[in-house]
């Protein structure tokens, strides 16, 4: 009997060590790939914008990026959110889009390079909208927010040897009209580059 008090105690210190590496380990981020975003692109006109007050308290502790983006005749606003320091606060883009009172009338799925986004068609009362929106761990593209998780849990169970920080790419119109988004992901390649 002692010695398997002794054990279960020594398992218990075995669980609270690994669990405070796993908290404490600090892991590479997403910072250079959402850098190397804003490289040079004639196509392309970037300009920054700050997160509204409401994302500044939802993404604390996230890397982000939200820029105004001008592709020929569209505009949209890209964000992008890196969750390597809270993800916590990266979940189902639906979710948010819900909050803002619009109804999800339709998802359609969106080709990408290294995978598929998801364009979400939206209303509110007379008010139509779109977005589009992807998750990229620098090699595969999804929009399944529970590969997210598992991606993002795999990788902090790992020490990070699993691969890349997934990130969340969201654009959507600052018009009511929708924009071309083959047109937007064709012209801008260093998109799906994240």
């Amino acid at each position: 009997m002692k010695a398997k008090v002794i054990g279960l105690w020594l398992a218990l210190l075995v669980t609270v060590v690994i669990g405070a590496a796993w908290e404490f380990q600090t892991l590479p981020d997403a910072s250079a790939r959402l850098a190397a975003l804003a490289a040079k692109n004639p196509s392309v006109q970037l300009q920054s914008i700050p997160l509204e007050p409401t994302e500044e308290t939802a993404f604390a502790g996230c890397g982000w990026l939200k820029r105004l983006v001008n592709v020929g005749a569209d505009q949209v606003i890209l964000t992008v959110l890196d969750g390597t320091r809270n993800r916590h606060a990266i979940h189902d883009p639906t979710f948010c889009f819900r909050g803002a009172g619009w109804e999800i009338d339709e998802q359609v799925s969106f080709p990408l390079d290294r995978g598929a986004g998801t364009v979400v068609k939206l209303s509110k009362g007379d008010d139509k909208a779109e977005a589009l929106y992807w998750f990229s761990d620098g090699k595969n593209q999804f929009s399944s927010p529970l590969t997210y998780w598992g991606e993002t849990s795999l990788r902090r169970l790992s020490f990070g040897a699993s691969g890349g920080e997934p990130v969340l790419i969201i654009l959507s119109p600052t018009t009511d009209a929708p924009p071309d988004w083959k047109n937007i992901v064709r012209a801008w390649p260093e998109l799906q580059q994240l």
